[in-house]
């Protein structure tokens, strides 16, 4: 690969990398230990702020996760919630993507048992809802266009809204990335596409 290339293919690259940055931290609820074919009441997890009822962290234990290993359930004893904030830039969007899935075996019971409400800096986003009739999770991914709307940071945050009975939806994988690229990353763009003219206008005067 030549200068010229190279240099074009590390301003690409750079920006890419750096706008794919999932800003959710422990998305894929992994950072908690949690022994297979089993599930444990947490009233804490790394990265998110936990509810008063806690939640549920499950591995292979009434279902399956999405990604890795384990994933929440927010309905314990009763409805909860978990929230995370998150740094961000006013005016700037990001895509939300997460996997919801009812919790198997629930058909019978009452409509709406499932919910999950979605929230934005203390504003509803949407109501995940399903029903399950199996004995595996049916998970289903969701993606939303969020906008920084608080200065240099936004609450991220998902509530039990169904029959608060301790039977209740299931999330996991959940990431927020950068819509568009952050002006941080505008400015790598900027300087790998100068470096790219300057590699040309010296190839170019060599040439004369």
């Amino acid at each position: 690969m030549n200068a010229f290339a190279l240099a074009a293919a590390l301003a690409i690259s750079s920006a890419s990398a750096t706008a794919a940055t999932n800003l959710v931290s422990n998305g894929s609820f992994e950072a908690s230990a949690q022994p297979a074919s089993s599930w444990s009441q947490k009233s804490s997890i790394p990265g998110w702020t936990v509810g008063l009822r806690g939640v549920e962290l499950r591995n292979h234990m009434v279902g399956s996760a999405f990604d890795g290993n384990t994933f929440v359930e927010l309905d314990t004893t009763g409805n909860s919630f978990i929230a995370q904030c998150i740094s961000t830039t006013t005016g700037q969007h990001y895509t939300l993507s997460l996997a919801y899935s009812a919790r198997p075996g629930t058909a019978s019971l009452a409509a709406h048992t499932n919910d999950i409400l979605v929230m934005w800096d203390a504003k509803p986003v949407t109501v995940l809802s399903a029903v399950n009739a199996t004995s595996e999770n049916l998970w289903k991914t969701y993606t939303f266009d969020l906008v920084g709307t608080n200065g240099h940071s936004s609450v991220l945050s998902f509530w039990a809204l169904g029959k608060s009975d301790s039977y209740g939806g299931s999330l996991d994988n959940v990431s927020l990335t950068s819509a568009v690229p952050e002006p941080g990353t505008y400015g790598m763009m900027l300087a790998g596409l100068g470096a790219v003219v300057l590699i040309a206008l010296r190839k170019s005067r060599k040439i004369r």
